[in-house]
């Protein structure tokens, strides 16, 4: 039987909002290297870093919505394993191995693996974006194998959003999850350090694929759908945010902030009524749409290339041990722009190179992970 959608081909409302996290994610880095720490204790500051909080949220979130769009356009092919199917899961795979290897814990694998201490390996193996991305995209796309139909699957990956966040406090807290050794306890949790572990961040990406294939299955896919959302997105925004207290006295102030479910509420509403705002904002974009798109499809590259030119890797020290924390917030700024501008042109131009110049890209990128991994090898 043949499931035919009748998708868009693109949601520039997604894009939109996708370039905007990206955006925000760069800027918010930068400041962090960058800003002196007089500047680091300010009211505004501490406001900005609410602010800040709802970036990775955005960026995961529209993940797992983009994974759906892009499966439920061709639905049948993602049923059965085959070409497309490999495809796939080898590029989300490969985001994971960009993830560890910006945290290679020796100079040389060959040489100096087994001289690694512990700090060494326990930051290598501690979680980010690229890890919590790469495993998350490999088990939706596992979920579309085994359950064969867009409502199993919205029906599974929502629930699984519900236990992760609800569950997150109360994973984080578990004897039994932290006497894990340490490559499971750094995947599940934070207690050992990583800053996005699957519990609670790839519930994010669950509920996108629930919101994106909602958006699709509903049988108006349509911006104007968005935009009904909107409402409902500000509602889950403030109610979140009054829940504070109510989620306080339920899971108490152990490792409360980075896995509180009334956060969770409200960034996914804060996100919801984003996209419902990009509707409206997508028609006075100075760009055309595949230009946005192009921005979008880079997303990820831009975060492995930014992270590695200001925090360094093991390749190179970053724009943080040259400079430091000494500019002010004018100063600093003015970084900001020029490293966005120059993210935004990189996306831009690498991704036109894939689509107009596949075999020069293919050869380009495989001298660049050739290289790199002779490197420290």
């Amino acid at each position: 039987m043949r499931i035919d959608f009748k998708t868009p081909s693109r949601l520039v409302a997604v894009d939109l909002v996708r370039v905007f996290a990206m955006v925000l994610m760069v800027q918010g880095h930068t400041l962090d290297v960058l800003l002196a720490p007089a500047w680091q204790f300010t009211h505004w500051y501490n406001f900005w870093l609410f602010c800040r909080g709802f970036t990775a949220p955005m960026f995961m979130t529209l993940a797992g919505f983009s994974f759906a769009l892009a499966t439920l356009r061709r639905w049948e092919s993602h049923l059965h394993w085959g070409p497309s199917v490999a495809k796939r899961l080898r590029r989300f795979a490969f985001f994971v191995l960009l993830g560890y290897s910006l945290r290679i814990p020796v100079r040389s694998l060959l040489r100096d693996l087994r001289w690694a201490s512990p700090d060494a390996w326990q930051s290598f193996l501690q979680f980010d974006v690229l890890q919590t991305i790469g495993f998350t995209l490999i088990a939706l796309q596992l979920l579309v194998l085994g359950l064969g139909t867009p409502r199993r699957f919205a029906t599974a990956t929502g629930m699984f959003a519900l236990m992760v966040a609800l569950a997150a406090p109360l994973a984080w807290n578990s004897r039994f999850l932290n006497s894990l050794p340490l490559v499971l306890k750094s995947a599940l949790i934070g207690t050992a350090g990583s800053l996005f572990p699957l519990i609670p961040w790839s519930g994010y990406i669950f509920l996108g694929a629930t919101l994106g294939t909602a958006y699709v299955t509903l049988g108006k896919s349509t911006p104007a759908l968005l935009r009904k959302a909107i409402p409902f997105g500000l509602l889950l925004l403030v109610s979140g945010i009054a829940l504070e207290r109510v989620s306080l006295q339920i899971y108490g102030q152990a490792n409360f902030w980075p896995t509180t479910p009334h956060l969770f509420i409200a960034r996914i509403g804060f996100v919801t009524a984003l996209l419902g705002f990009a509707t409206f904002i997508e028609r006075f974009l100075p760009i055309s749409p595949r230009t946005m798109q192009s921005l979008a499809e880079e997303s990820l590259l831009v975060y492995f290339v930014h992270v590695v030119l200001l925090y360094g890797s093991r390749w190179n020290p970053g724009i943080k041990q040259y400079i430091g924390s000494t500019m002010g917030f004018g100063q600093a700024y003015l970084f900001v722009i020029a490293l966005v501008t120059f993210m935004l042109m990189m996306a831009f131009y690498w991704n036109r190179t894939k689509k107009n110049h596949p075999l020069l890209s293919s050869l380009l990128r495989t001298a660049v992970v050739g290289a790199a991994a002779l490197a420290v090898a």
